[in-house]
């Protein structure tokens, strides 16, 4: 039997949660969308995605038993979520407690959570059996609903016949037949009246949907966003399934994920593609995509943030600062750190050594706060006088914090 492995696994559904990403809280219903665009990101739909992905890895040929299994994915849930503790998007609200619980235990959750998760498995299973079997463990250390069940074992046996060559009919049939979804509907009757459902029942059946409308890749994407409702969700589950099918992502998309994700998220995608027989991902080019700030900014999506020079005075009286002051939220008498849309870093007080603190400042601001992008402009290099040589390595450690986007001067400059 054929088993399609000529892509990246774990990419296919993180670029759908990515594309989703501004979505989700802002429907289109539309498929001519731009398809890659600044401020998409990852949001915990990713994270989650992971996490069971690092379970998996570390549980093969372990021997764990069931309590076992279940007291590691709870740890590396856990653990993922306190290192990004603020995605884009956000945590659910009881998925949240248990995080933050002392003892976590399963709520009964049918949410959609269980399958967007889930799609490691898939990828993952030797057998169709054992798909089902992992699926039903990812979901029970929270979503333990029959539901919720349900929703992570219909999108992993999916993900595993698309990836062993199974076509769109035997794939609705069995999913029919074993889940009870409705497959037989197409995107245009769905969309007119879908809106936001965060339950299983509610969103799966319109993912894979959105996967058997579809003729490529792509396509699947356009259609999954296009449907509303929550729209990272449905495109994560969508771009699992569609990615094992077609057997191919898109390079762009494929290097527009990578270059939103944090190298150590890298890092887990690759070992688990080696370990599984994928296709792994070259560590992203920092320099490339949206992780340029643009030429001219004249407007920001709600999780983008203007980065400019100031004074200590906070007098934005000129350059980007007066921008700044007339679009982004930057306050009158307030001359460093976030405020509004706006980031202030002080370049008026003194030599380079002055401004670096500052700077630093920002780095460290940025780590904590991935949920927002952060477009900084060339700071000191307008009314200050600076040179693009003397300012662009103070943000050397920059590089690597996937959230902050880099004038093109300056990325030429840190790639020597």
């Amino acid at each position: 039997m054929t088993d399609h492995k000529n892509y990246p696994a774990l990419i296919g559904a993180i670029a759908g949660d990515t594309i989703g990403s501004i979505y989700e809280f802002n429907n289109t219903k539309r498929t001519d969308f731009v398809l890659l665009q600044p401020g998409m990101n990852y949001t915990d739909d990713s994270l989650m995605t992971l996490a069971v992905a690092n379970w998996l890895y570390a549980r093969d040929g372990a021997g764990l038993s069931y309590g076992e299994d279940e007291i590691l994915l709870t740890e590396l849930m856990r653990s993922i979520a306190k290192d990004y503790p603020c995605p884009m998007g956000g945590y659910g609200g009881r998925f949240k407690q248990w995080l933050q619980a002392n003892s976590p235990s399963p709520y009964n959750s049918w949410g959609n959570g269980s399958a967007m998760r889930v799609s490691a498995v898939g990828y993952a299973a030797a057998t169709l059996e054992e798909a089902l079997d992992l699926a039903e463990l990812s979901a029970a250390v929270t979503h333990n609903h029959p539901e919720g069940i349900k929703g992570a074992q219909a999108t992993a046996a999916a993900i595993f016949m698309a990836r062993k060559g199974s076509t769109k009919e035997e794939i609705i049939d069995y999913v029919e037949q074993h889940f009870g979804y409705d497959l037989h509907r197409n995107c245009d009757e769905i969309r007119p009246t879908y809106h936001f459902d965060e339950s299983c029942q509610g969103t799966v059946p319109e993912a894979i949907v959105a996967f058997i409308d579809s003729h490529d890749f792509e396509s699947a994407m356009r259609l999954a966003v296009s449907l509303g409702g929550d729209s990272d969700t449905l495109a994560c589950i969508t771009g699992g399934i569609a990615a094992a099918y077609y057997n191919d992502i898109p390079q762009a998309i494929v290097e527009f994920v990578a270059n939103n994700l944090p190298t150590d998220l890298v890092t887990v995608v690759n070992r688990f593609c080696s370990h599984y027989g994928y296709k792994t991902i070259d560590q992203p080019s920092r320099h490339r995509g949206d992780r340029i700030t643009p030429a001219h900014i004249t407007n920001l999506k709600p999780n983008e943030v203007f980065v400019f020079g100031s004074n200590l005075a906070g007098f934005h009286g000129g350059g980007a600062a007066r921008i700044a002051h007339a679009k982004f939220g930057a306050i009158w008498g307030q001359g460093v750190g976030m405020q509004g849309q706006s980031y202030a870093i002080p370049t008026m007080q003194g030599g380079v050594e002055t401004i670096k603190p500052f700077v630093d400042q920002f780095i460290d601001y940025a780590r904590q706060n991935p949920i927002f992008r952060f477009y900084v402009t060339r700071i000191g290099c307008g009314i200050a006088g600076f040179t693009d040589e003397e300012i662009a390595p103070l943000f050397r450690e920059a590089v690597d914090v996937e959230n902050i986007c880099l004038p093109t001067e300056w990325w030429a400059l840190l790639d020597r």
